[in-house]
């Protein structure tokens, strides 16, 4: 499990969070919980950051993420606030556009080549491996290019050639080398079956969208929450930054420099989030959760979820897509990328686009993160009174975030883990 960076004094009973997205909420949520008492200090003048639904005449547009992946705390969160989730559609196909298709990503060459390379030795586990560098060996550059690479940038919005071992596949530990790829992948499925049955599984929204999470949230620590704050950053007392990091590096430039100058080593990826109503489907994605893009395939876009195949409920009346992009777009390479995908899509059939544009969408996993994320730990582990959270200190997604804040509210002081 990875830890949010720093500690907080457990006698001191209340804590100053700076930041109320995601994360500044779910702490102050858990920390509440446990007996504290919170005061979120905000800039702007909403709470969310990233995660907001737009209702529109023809149905929820995300800006962000349009899910909650459960695991047992998510499932335990969802209870405490009362809120009955929309569970995704099982069974839906994944799909990888290959040679301009969208296609199942079970093919016999791929396959083919993980067999006969199984018992190949991996390279050394170093912390300056790269995804690409330990994959390459097993399945080979196109294969690497056409399957890992948009697999991978579904999640995480880079390629196999930048994201970094370790951080992405943090169940290797501290080992540092396996004895085949047969052994990884056996490692891999270890963890999984490890993982406790959970009764209900998958991804969920809300009625109404993620938003619905959100707004709850906000509802419990109304109270604690301060919009449109100028308060300056004080770090007397308990306090917990929950910014993205290069907002952190500046709220710690003159108190913390040391720390200041590695958050602001971190990067991050510019995304567009754009929703598409249609008066049609789109047949190359029927039945499916959608697809991944490989880069330089002519598409603006490197993936597209079917809004309306994933959540009926929410998509009732009208089909719906949000295509991901790494880049600004606007209608015309919106259009462009749809009627790649299906010559049977005419303008007429766009009943509405609905585009947000995030240029600190997602921090990028690499080499650069890890260095500074293990020299924030050691760094922070001497700290009393500050604690430091986001997307890019306890895992990408909402659940691993939601789990982090939860153990760390249990015992903010407690510093055992060697990062």
């Amino acid at each position: 499990m990875k830890r949010i960076i720093g500690r907080l004094n457990p006698e001191d009973r209340h804590v100053n969070i700076w930041g109320a997205g995601f994360s500044g909420l779910i702490l102050g949520y858990y920390l509440k919980d446990q007996g504290y008492s919170v005061t979120i200090y905000e800039k702007s003048n909403k709470v969310g950051g990233k995660i907001q639904t737009k209702k529109t005449a023809h149905g929820l547009a995300e800006k962000a993420a349009n899910a909650l992946f459960l695991n047992q705390d998510g499932i335990e969160l969802i209870r405490e606030l009362k809120l009955e989730p929309i569970i995704a559609t099982k069974k839906l196909k994944r799909l990888i556009l290959l040679k301009g298709k969208p296609r199942r990503p079970f093919q016999i060459k791929l396959f083919t080549k993980i067999a006969l390379n199984a018992y190949k030795k991996p390279p050394l586990i170093s912390d300056g491996l790269t995804v690409a560098d330990f994959f390459e060996p097993l399945i080979g550059e196109e294969n690497l290019k056409n399957y890992v690479s948009p697999a991978l940038g579904g999640l995480y919005a880079e390629t196999a050639e930048k994201l970094h071992f370790k951080s992405i596949f943090p169940q290797v530990g501290k080992r540092a080398q396996l004895d085949s790829y047969w052994a990884f992948i056996r490692m891999l499925m270890k963890h999984y079956k490890s993982q406790p049955k959970l009764e209900t599984s998958g991804s969920v929204s809300f009625e109404g969208g993620m938003q619905t999470i959100i707004n709850r949230l906000a509802e419990i620590l109304k109270k604690d929450i301060k919009l449109n704050s100028k308060e300056p950053t004080k770090l007397k007392g308990n306090t917990v930054i929950c910014t993205d990091a290069q907002s952190a590096a500046e709220l710690l430039k003159e108190a913390r420099p040391e720390l200041s100058a590695e958050l602001e080593r971190i990067k991050y990826k510019q995304l567009s989030s754009t929703t598409v109503f249609l008066k049609r489907e789109i047949k190359s994605l029927n039945k499916s959760f959608g697809t991944v893009i490989p880069l330089n395939s002519g598409f603006h876009s490197i993936g597209i979820l079917n809004n309306k195949a994933i959540f009926p409920a929410n998509n009732p009346n009208i089909s719906s897509y949000t295509f991901i992009g790494h880049q600004e777009v606007g209608r015309k390479e919106i259009v462009e990328d749809i009627l790649q995908l299906s010559n049977e899509i005419t303008q007429d059939d766009i009943e509405h686009i609905e585009t947000t544009f995030w240029d600190k969408a997602l921090p990028v996993y690499d080499l650069q993160l890890f260095l500074a994320i293990k020299k924030l730990h050691q760094l922070a582990s001497k700290e009393q009174n500050l604690a430091i959270f986001g997307n890019y200190v306890a895992g990408i997604s909402l659940r691993d975030m939601i789990s982090a804040a939860k153990n760390f509210s249990r015992n903010p002081a407690d510093y055992a883990e060697n990062p």
